[in-house]
């Protein structure tokens, strides 16, 4: 039964392409903002952007967005792709999808 509520609960994050390559990972329940909040020294160079909402990855983390991503799967924390993201499989180099596409 704990699989239904798994499959209907809502993501935790949702990672979004900005302008050109960069990637934000945004808040989108009380679990995913407690989780950022408490484990941002994990992305070095990573800064809270009060007025956008989320969390302004550094190029770093960018171009190993699959780790982040593994980092929070691993944390349990359910991950939403938006934008040119949602073509990514999640796992793979990132880098090209960003770099080579225009929003």
């Amino acid at each position: 039964m704990g699989w239904i509520a798994n499959l209907l609960r809502r993501p935790d994050v949702g990672l979004r392409p900005g302008n050109g390559a960069q990637v934000d990972l945004e808040p989108l329940s009380e679990r995913g903002g407690r989780w950022l909040k408490y484990n941002l020294f994990r992305f070095p160079g990573a800064v809270w952007s009060g007025k956008r909402g989320c969390v302004e990855l550094a190029e770093g983390d960018v171009i190993a967005l699959h780790l982040v991503v593994e980092q929070l799967k691993e944390a349990g924390v359910r991950v939403r792709f938006y934008g040119r993201l949602r073509r990514w499989d999640g796992t793979s180099p990132v880098w090209t999808l960003l770099a080579g596409g225009k929003q």
